[in-house]
């Protein structure tokens, strides 16, 4: 098939140094490891169209069916999924189209600027929910967003390090006047390889690895200057290992869009359209989220009972099991990654010989 000739221009500036991106906000501290806590309360999102349950649907009227509900998906999405596993209300102030700043694509907004309608970004839509309710230390505060902005970074490569300098900023910013208001359980994801979605997977093999590259700058810099104490969800290791691997996840169909094959299998897709999930591929999200947040380290089918414990890194100890699931070539060399995690876990402090033999006996068993 012939490849179609890009829009985007100029992708030289994804090859400057990341360091650039370094932001005035503080990240170490801190000590190895810290509780959970209490149980989550509820769960309160802000975000863009991937954790969007319809609020841009009942204010524009829009997207039509076959869009499920004004869900930018054929069903739920992800952080209603894992709202109901966890067995908690869902707080969602995510409208698609959300730069991470005031305004909205949607209506023609900007990261600085309100559109023709108002429609709010993620820092718009964090102050209305801050203006309304008061800050509960028992929920868990969920941020995800950033594509919408990556988007203009692709579209002006000339503004590019600012745009990207100002999404994390106000990513980062959000964490951490939630931790100032007393939210002690902050989640941040970061963005997926939107080079690997159906939408571009007809550009252009140079493009493609620059979207890429402009992920990782991204997700670079955010997870460098988050605050210390927020969890850090790494989208992209888990999207990618989907997409490498679909029958593990029990899926069949990485590459095409669901909307445009009427009559498929939808639990065998993962992508509804160009850049979003089908319902079923959020469910693989969430399943994962909720292992991320469990209280205790779960593998498989397996409860280990050892506290989930969010590390000094800002991933939780579930978390380094899952990156060791991604990565191991078989059960025996999983067995032996979970091993090495929770024998320096142990060297460390930060948990017990018998809490390292329950993780381990969990791994070996599934």
């Amino acid at each position: 098939m012939e490849k179609r000739r890009s829009r985007f221009v100029d992708w030289r500036w994804m090859l400057l140094p990341i360091a650039l991106f370094a932001l005035a906000f503080p990240t170490g501290g801190a000590s190895a490891a810290s509780q959970a806590g209490q149980s989550i309360s509820q769960i309160v999102v802000l975000g863009d169209s991937f954790s969007d349950n319809g609020n841009l649907y009942a204010q524009v009227g829009g997207p039509p069916p076959p869009y499920w509900q004004g869900r930018i998906s054929n069903g739920p999405v992800w952080v209603e999924y894992l709202a109901q596993k966890l067995g908690v209300p869902l707080i969602d102030f995510a409208w698609a189209g959300a730069t991470t700043g005031v305004g909205n694509e949607v209506d023609g907004g900007t990261v600085d600027s309100l559109g023709a309608f108002a429609l709010p970004g993620m820092t718009t839509a964090f102050q209305d929910y801050l203006s309304a309710n008061p800050v509960d230390p028992n929920a868990l505060y969920v941020l995800w967003g950033g594509g919408n902005d990556l988007k203009a970074a692709f579209a002006d490569p000339a503004e590019a390090y600012a745009i990207i300098g100002k999404a994390v900023t106000n990513l980062v910013t959000m964490a951490a006047t939630l931790q100032a208001l007393g939210a002690t359980r902050i989640l941040v994801l970061n963005l997926q390889d939107f080079a690997k979605s159906p939408g571009f997977l007809q550009e252009d093999p140079q493009i493609r690895y620059f979207i890429t590259q402009g992920s990782l700058a991204f997700n670079q810099a955010l997870k460098a200057n988050l605050p210390s104490g927020v969890h850090h969800f790494d989208t992209f290791s888990r999207y990618t290992d989907i997409i490498a691997d679909p029958g593990e996840y029990g899926l069949s169909n990485v590459t095409n869009q669901l909307i445009l094959a009427p009559g498929a299998d939808p639990n065998t897709y993962f992508f509804w359209d160009g850049v979003h999930f089908t319902t079923a591929g959020h469910a693989i999200i969430a399943n994962a989220v909720c292992q991320s947040v469990a209280p205790t380290v779960i593998i498989g089918e397996c409860d280990s009972g050892v506290p989930n414990l969010l590390l000094s890194s800002g991933f939780t100890i579930s978390d380094l099991i899952a990156q060791a699931a991604i990565d191991a070539k078989n059960h025996g060399g999983f067995v032996s990654a979970v091993a090495a995690i929770t024998n320096e876990l142990m060297k460390s402090g930060v948990i017990s010989g018998s809490q390292k033999d329950a993780i381990q006996g969990c791994a070996a068993t599934q």
